[in-house]
């Protein structure tokens, strides 16, 4: 007979304590981030989430952009909440310098908060993460797109999504505890559907051993399905994040303020179905559990997104329209770039095309412009 007994794993998106969250933290005290979440989550034995907030070292000047909160701020904002599992493996863990990066896993394992994705050194970001909750031993593995803020930086940084590298730590991690969880923080942002890549690893990922894939970065709820003996969740939105306050998120798309927290049981053999619990970012950028027709409303949106992933010309058609968004997007960014005749520069040129060369655009381009030489040849900017 084992012992291992079935476990409830709370799963969240993206937290950021950065901000007008940090500001909201020294008005009202640590408690007040998760204090109405924290009754909704109270019955799962472990929570993971995306921990998108890198510790500002004491004494250490803030940069001007990021998503930074400072050491001092961090003790106490998770105490109401389950035992927490949390990547650092994310497109902001260097928003604090190379020195955050340390400091960040030093202050949580003073929390008692278990971390993974990210280190000083490769072997340190991808390393498997073992909790063990009633008996039964969760693994977890974090890994990110490259993207603009790390340019391929992965030591010290987060662990970057390699392959066929992260199938083998996948097989790998597998083997070494009753359950794994890989969280990826991958793809573009504010649209409701993953690309058909993405849809392919994640599937991958559960053939190859994962029990749930978790997907963040969007900031936006995406679907959720079964694949092979695992769960996906392709973005579970914004957690805890200064939506009101940035223009980029509020305008960016009316979903970056409600979302949902997935609650999976979870065995030493299978993973049962999820229950949804819709919330929203209220204007001070923490979670507010949704009843009646508003979480009506947000979980029809999450199953009506659902429900297209077994659509193959469905999500094809959707992953155009996103492409032709981002070349938009990525045009008005280089605009910005033009000299006082209206013509582009070599830095607006070399600056553009190493944005789309990178792993977040990349897919999107193909999408557009397929096998074209200048795509094949994107690593080697079609001037030089």
């Amino acid at each position: 007979m084992s012992d291992r007994m079935p476990v409830t794993l709370a799963c969240g998106g993206d937290a950021s304590l950065g901000r007008g969250i940090a500001d909201g933290i020294r008005r009202q005290g640590a408690g007040w981030v998760f204090e109405l979440l924290a009754p909704a989550v109270a019955s799962a034995d472990l929570m993971t989430f995306n921990w998108e907030s890198p510790v500002l070292p004491a004494g250490q000047d803030p940069p001007e952009k990021g998503l930074v909160v400072p050491e001092e701020l961090v003790a106490g904002v998770t105490d109401a909440l389950p035992p927490l599992a949390v990547t650092i493996g994310n497109n902001h863990v260097l928003d604090a310098g190379v020195a955050g990066i340390p400091a960040t896993r030093r202050r949580l394992d003073e929390l008692g908060v278990a971390h993974f994705g990210a280190g000083e050194t490769e072997e340190e970001g991808r390393a498997l993460r073992v909790v063990e909750v009633k008996g039964l031993r969760i693994g977890f593995l974090g890994r990110a797109e490259d993207c603009p803020q790390l340019s391929g930086r992965c030591a010290p940084g987060p662990a970057l999504i390699r392959m066929p590298q992260l199938i083998e730590d996948v097989r790998a991690g597998a083997e070494r505890c009753d359950c794994l969880v890989v969280h990826l923080h991958q793809g573009v942002e504010f649209v409701d559907w993953p690309g058909p890549h993405f849809v392919r690893l994640c599937r991958e990922l559960t053939r190859a051993g994962a029990r749930l894939v978790i997907g963040n970065h969007p900031h936006v709820p995406q679907g959720h399905e079964r694949h092979a003996a695992g769960h996906i969740f392709y973005s579970l939105g914004d957690l805890v994040f200064d939506v009101a306050n940035s223009d980029y998120l509020s305008q960016g798309s009316p979903w970056t303020s409600r979302s949902v927290v997935a609650l999976v049981p979870v065995g030493p053999d299978n993973v049962g179905e999820p229950t949804l619990l819709p919330h929203r970012i209220d204007t001070a950028g923490r979670p507010i559990p949704l009843d009646g027709a508003e979480a009506t409303e947000v979980l029809d949106h999450v199953a009506a997104i659902s429900a297209d992933l077994g659509d193959a010309a469905a999500m094809q058609r959707h992953w155009r329209d996103t492409a032709l968004r981002y070349l938009g997007i990525n045009i008005r960014w280089a605009k910005d770039g033009l000299d006082e005749n209206g013509l582009p520069t070599e830095e607006m040129l070399r600056s553009f095309f190493s944005r789309l060369a990178l792993d977040e655009n990349r897919a999107w381009v193909r999408e557009l412009f397929g096998d074209a030489e200048w795509v094949r040849n994107i690593h080697r900017p079609p001037w030089t």
